[in-house]
C-alpha cells in the first residue's frame, strides 16, 4: 500500500465476517453497495480493523468469483502495497501523522485512477494525525471526490474531531466471538488446547490471542519487569526502574504492554471471568485479591494514559514514574487496611 508505506502481511483467508458481529456484516454490505464515500471503523486496538479495512479494498480488485481469493494478481498487489490505488497513511516511527502527507495522499487520489474501480485511502489511527492533518483530511470528507472511499480507523473514537466522525458513517467493530476466534485461530495452524485456554486472556481480541499463542511461555525479561513494577515498595524502587526504562526506551512499548497484560489478566481473575489456577503469575494473583475492580480499571487506564504521553513526547520517565508511583500508593494502601 502506498503513500509512503509498505503494507505488508498475508492475506487473512481465515476472516468470515458473518461470523464476526453485525457491525462487520452491516460495513461490509454497505461498502459492496456504494453507500458512503468515508466510514470510521472503531474498536478496541487488535481487534482486526486494518485487516477488515484491506479485506474491503480486496473485494474490489479482486478478479476472482469468489471476493476476495487473496492469491490472484490483483488481491496479491494490494497486499503487498504495490496497488497504486490503494492508500495506507500510518505513522511512522511512532510519531503523528503529519499535514504533508495528507496533503500528499490526497493530491494523488485527485488523480485519476489506474483502474477502473474505487481507490482506497485507509487511515490507521486516525487520533496519530495532528490536529492540522486532521483539518485537511476534513477538506476531502466536505467535498467528496468520486470513487474514492477513506477507511478511517480509530481505537479512541473520541479522540477524533467531531467533524470528521459527523461526516463519516462510524461502524463499531466488537471483539470476536470465542467461536470465530477460534476458527481463526485453528486455522492459522494452532493446536486446539492452547487456543481453548487462551481464549479468556485475549477477550475477543485477535492480536492478543496471537501475541499469547505466539510467546507461550512469558519471555523472562517481560516477567521480571512486571515483577518489578507490580512490587514496588517504595519511592526508590520507583526511581530505580523508571531510570531503567528510560535508558530502554526503544523497550517503553512492550514494557507497557508487558504491565498491562498483567493487569487485565488480574481483572479477569477479579471479575471471575478467568480461572486464578490458570495463572501461573504470583504478583498477577496478588494483584486480582488485593485491588478492587475499579482500583484495576483505573490502573489500565493509567497505562493508557501513559502510553498517550509518550506518543505526545511527553518527558518518558516522568511519565513511567507517574504509573509506577499509583501503584505504589495503592500498595500502601492495601498494606495499611
Amino acid at each position: 500500500m502506498q503513500s509512503g508505506e509498505t503494507g505488508t502481511g498475508a492475506m487473512p483467508a481465515f476472516l468470515d465476517y458473518h461470523r464476526l458481529g453485525a457491525g462487520y456484516a452491516l460495513l461490509w454490505n454497505s461498502a459492496a453497495n456504494g453507500g458512503m464515500h468515508a466510514y470510521l471503523l472503531a474498536g478496541p486496538k487488535g481487534v482486526g480493523k486494518l485487516t477488515f479495512a484491506r479485506m474491503l479494498a480486496l473485494r474490489d480488485f479482486c478478479t476472482s468469483v469468489k471476493k476476495p481469493c487473496g492469491i490472484c494478481d490483483a488481491c496479491r498487489r494490494v497486499v503487498s502495497g504495490s496497488e497504486p490505488d490503494v492508500m495506507l497513511l500510518t505513522p511512522q516511527d511512532d510519531k503523528a501523522i503529519p499535514i504533508e502527507r495528507v496533503r500528499q495522499a490526497i493530491a494523488r487520489i485527485s488523480q485519476h485512477s489506474f483502474g477502473s474501480g474505487n481507490r482506497f485511502v485507509i487511515i490507521e489511527p486516525v487520533e496519530k494525525m495532528t490536529a492540522a492533518a486532521q483539518n485537511c483530511l476534513l477538506k476531502s470528507l466536505e467535498e467528496p471526490i468520486a470513487n474514492v472511499v477513506f477507511l478511517l480507523i480509530t481505537h479512541e473514537p473520541s479522540a477524533v474531531l467531531g467533524t470528521i466522525a459527523s461526516r463519516c458513517a462510524m461502524v463499531k467493530l466488537p471483539p470476536w466471538p470465542d467461536e470465530a476466534l477460534t476458527a481463526a485461530l485453528l486455522s492459522l495452524g494452532f493446536e486446539k488446547a492452547p487456543v481453548q485456554a487462551c481464549l479468556p486472556r485475549a477477550g475477543g481480541n485477535i492480536a492478543q490471542a496471537l501475541t499469547i499463542l505466539a510467546a507461550g511461555a512469558q519471555d523472562s525479561d517481560a516477567v521480571a519487569l512486571v515483577h518489578r513494577a507490580l512490587t514496588v515498595r517504595s519511592d526508590a524502587d520507583v526511581v530505580a526502574l523508571s531510570l531503567q526504562l528510560k535508558d530502554d526506551r526503544a523497550g517503553a512499548e512492550q514494557a507497557l504492554t508487558a504491565i498491562e497484560q498483567s493487569l487485565h489478566i488480574a481483572l479477569l481473575i477479579r471479575t471471575g471471568i478467568l480461572p486464578a489456577q490458570s495463572v501461573q503469575d504470583a504478583d498477577t494473583i496478588s494483584f486480582s485479591k488485593h485491588a478492587s475492580e475499579s482500583e484495576l480499571t483505573d490502573f489500565l487506564t493509567a497505562v493508557f494514559q501513559t502510553r498517550q504521553r509518550r506518543q505526545n513526547q511527553v518527558n518518558w520517565q516522568a511519565s513511567i514514574d507517574r504509573l509506577l508511583m499509583k501503584i505504589l500508593e495503592a500498595k500502601t494502601r492495601w498494606q495499611q487496611s
